[in-house]
């Protein structure tokens, strides 16, 4: 009887270094490992990483869209030409075609690919301490968007500010 409580309670101990382990696994896969189903910009080319719950970014891999700099060519397009930020001059703008796509990086949106974060998390990335486990974002609304806001690099959110 003695020798059937010992392996029982040996048994447990094996249970629990075991689920430890699984946990510690889980953990470093899930939360601190990168995106494995995304698309990824490799040499020029949008190249799937897993298995995408999303299409393929429709803008060229890894470059951004060039905006016109005379107000008539920017009005053509749609755009919008204003004065932006702190320049005395006006500038164009255009609304991103893939705005609201899920995005991991900035390479995958025409505009930014923006993280949606608390004050508190854009008060400390503004101080270079942000903890954040976002892992993705949407592609933002405008190619020019100014102001702070967490933009997504390689699937770890960050904090810009652009005036």
């Amino acid at each position: 009887m003695v020798i059937v409580v010992y392996i029982i309670k040996i048994l447990k101990k094996i249970l629990l270094i075991i689920a430890v382990i699984l946990g510690i696994i889980f953990f470093l896969r899930f939360v601190v490992g990168g995106p494995e189903d995304s698309w990824i910009c490799d040499k020029g080319q949008w190249v799937t990483h897993g298995k995408p719950s999303y299409p393929k970014p429709e803008n060229p891999c890894g470059q951004k869209i060039s905006l016109p700099k005379i107000k008539d060519d920017c009005l053509k397009i749609g755009g919008v030409w204003k004065k932006q930020g702190p320049e005395p001059f006006e500038t164009c703008n255009v609304k991103a075609k893939d705005r609201g796509n899920i995005c991991h990086d900035n390479s995958e949106c025409e505009g930014w690919c923006q993280a949606y974060l608390t004050r508190e998390e854009l008060s400390k990335g503004m101080r270079g301490n942000i903890s954040s486990s976002k892992k993705y974002g949407q592609c933002s609304v405008w190619v020019v968007e100014l102001g702070c806001f967490g933009m997504m690099k390689n699937s770890k959110a960050q904090v810009i500010c652009i005036d």
